[in-house]
């Protein structure tokens, strides 16, 4: 009898690890497949943000270059305003040392 007990005993403790092995597997399954999709939304979306910063800093980049030679042509204009009004009023022009 104790036999045949054992015998119970064991075949339902298989059983029922073969259940929750079947179940768990299923959810693991699921669970990866729901992470995977995640994992490329993610990708996207990144990849969709970093596209838009890079235009962003393009056209930053560009704008402050028009920015530098709009300054620079100032001061030169400036500069050679200055240097008019220098010799108007009798400056002589400085000699270069070396």
């Amino acid at each position: 009898m104790d036999l045949l007990g054992s015998a119970i005993n064991g075949a339902v403790v298989t059983v029922v690890g073969i259940v929750l092995w079947a179940s768990i597997s299923g959810r693991l399954r699921a669970q990866d497949e729901r992470m995977d999709r995640l994992e490329k939304s993610l990708t996207a979306r990144i990849d969709r943000l970093e596209e838009s910063l890079t235009t962003r800093i393009d056209r930053l980049e560009e704008r402050v270059d028009r920015l530098e030679e709009s300054v620079s042509g100032r001061i030169d204009a400036l500069r050679s305003d200055l240097t008019q009004v220098a010799l108007a009023v009798g400056a002589k022009p400085r000699r270069e040392s070396g």
